[in-house]
């Protein structure tokens, strides 16, 4: 393995909030454990750890839920979970349905100002055609 350089990627005093590295395919198993979590289906932590994982403390205006933003949405039919991040070089957003059993990810390595909107564009586009199957 070739050595990493020190410009690509954030200083590893910041490494648990922006040096998350895997393939896409493990990200989507991820996204998947958290989802059947959220659903409540057997997984490896008992139902009531996704329930607090999930949940936001009372109180807090931006239903802010140990790393998930929580928000009601109608393409979700309810409640719906997102993460996003950058480490300034990639960015990342997923959203989790889990009343309709979906989860939607996008990527870009492109970690600017543009990244947002492409990837909170590419997954609209991912949730348009799923209510179409």
């Amino acid at each position: 393995m070739a050595p990493r350089r020190l410009e690509a990627d954030n200083p590893a005093v910041i490494g648990p909030a922006g040096t998350v590295h895997c393939s896409l395919a493990d990200w989507a198993k991820y996204a998947a454990f958290q989802l059947r979590g959220a659903r409540g289906e057997q997984v490896s932590l008992p139902a009531d750890v996704f329930k607090k994982l999930h949940t936001p403390l009372p109180g807090d205006e931006e239903a802010y839920a140990f790393g998930w933003i929580v928000a009601e949405r109608d393409w979700a039919g309810g409640k719906a979970l997102t993460h996003s991040g950058s480490n300034t070089m990639w960015f990342a957003v997923v959203w989790l349905a889990p009343e309709r059993n979906r989860a939607y990810l996008a990527a870009t390595n492109v970690g600017n100002e543009m990244a947002f909107p492409a990837c909170d564009a590419a997954i609209s586009k991912l949730i348009e055609l799923a209510s179409v199957l």
